[in-house]
């Protein structure tokens, strides 16, 4: 179900989505009163994303959505860069870069006495948050893009994703847990309420992760096969399995830059079949993650 119009517009050819739960943030401006703050950091998020946009179509891929959250947002890109190491890690490194270089530019102002006051240095450290929290290890987070981007190859796409994310859940736990605490038992941690809204949107945000990232991956496997045939050439890797194996666990171990060959075993581990990954992938849509691979074999 998508969100109503009042949270949805389109710039360009993407639309833009505010996430419900933003506006929880508004009221919680003005009872602390960082209204002004709030707003801030909204702006920054727009351009934040703005940057993950035009790193993506720096290589021809075109956004069709991006949902903003307080801590960045989630693009729905049409290309195929998820798993390739080298794109999907300028995309992602992208947005905090930006924030980053505007920290870097505020200070330099404000060391040079070119700017000055409150709003300058509250903008300078929103910026330097910003970029510090999205390069987090975890999904879905800039820095999980990046983390996943560069292992996916060796452990599997929808592996890498899966505990990326698990450990962006965890992180928005113990992100609740210690705002919780901070409410009861005071320190000098200024905004405990922002940690239990941040913990809360990791915890759904990475749920959305856990969701998407097999049919997202399956999509990728289908358009190299595309390529596959317009090179005439791809690397590829080779896996074994047997004839109980699920489809899933399959699907699971296959990567984005290179194609793979699967070997079936049987009786004594002696190679029976060998298929192909389009094979599977097919297989995989009309069977579900739990069916067989010797489904595939004794129908072939």
């Amino acid at each position: 179900m998508g969100l109503p119009k009042i949270f949805s517009w389109r710039v360009a050819g993407t639309t833009v989505r505010i996430h419900p739960t933003f506006w929880l943030l508004l009221p919680l401006g003005l009872i602390g009163g960082r209204f002004m703050e709030i707003l801030a950091v909204f702006g920054l998020v727009v351009l934040h994303e703005t940057a993950h946009v035009l790193a993506a179509r720096s290589f021809g891929t075109e956004t069709k959505s991006v949902v903003l959250y307080p801590y960045g947002g989630s693009a729905v890109m049409e290309g195929d860069f998820e798993g390739n190491r080298w794109e999907e890690s300028v995309i992602a490194l992208a947005g905090p870069a930006f924030n980053f270089m505007c920290f870097l530019v505020l200070q330099g102002l404000r060391w040079q006495g070119w700017v000055s006051g409150e709003w300058a240095l509250e903008w300078a450290k929103v910026n330097l948050w910003l970029a510090g929290f999205n390069c987090l290890p975890i999904l879905p987070l800039d820095g999980g893009r990046m983390i996943r981007a560069q292992l996916a190859g060796i452990f599997g796409f929808v592996r890498v994703t899966r505990a990326l994310a698990w450990l962006g859940r965890w992180t928005g736990v113990a992100a609740v847990v210690l705002g919780l605490s901070l409410l009861v038992y005071p320190l000098v941690f200024p905004e405990p309420v922002m940690l239990i809204v941040l913990g809360i949107f990791l915890w759904i945000g990475c749920g959305d992760e856990l969701k998407k990232a097999r049919l997202i991956f399956l999509k990728t496997l289908c358009r190299k096969k595309e390529l596959l045939l317009r090179r005439g050439l791809m690397r590829s890797i080779c896996l074994t399995v047997n004839h109980k194996t699920p489809l899933g666990l399959v699907a699971d171990e296959l990567v984005a830059d290179r194609y793979s060959l699967i070997s079936v075993t049987g009786a004594r581990d002696h190679l029976e079949h060998t298929l192909s990954e389009t094979e599977v992938v097919a297989a995989l849509i009309e069977k579900g993650p739990d069916g067989l691979v010797g489904e595939i074999v004794r129908g072939s």
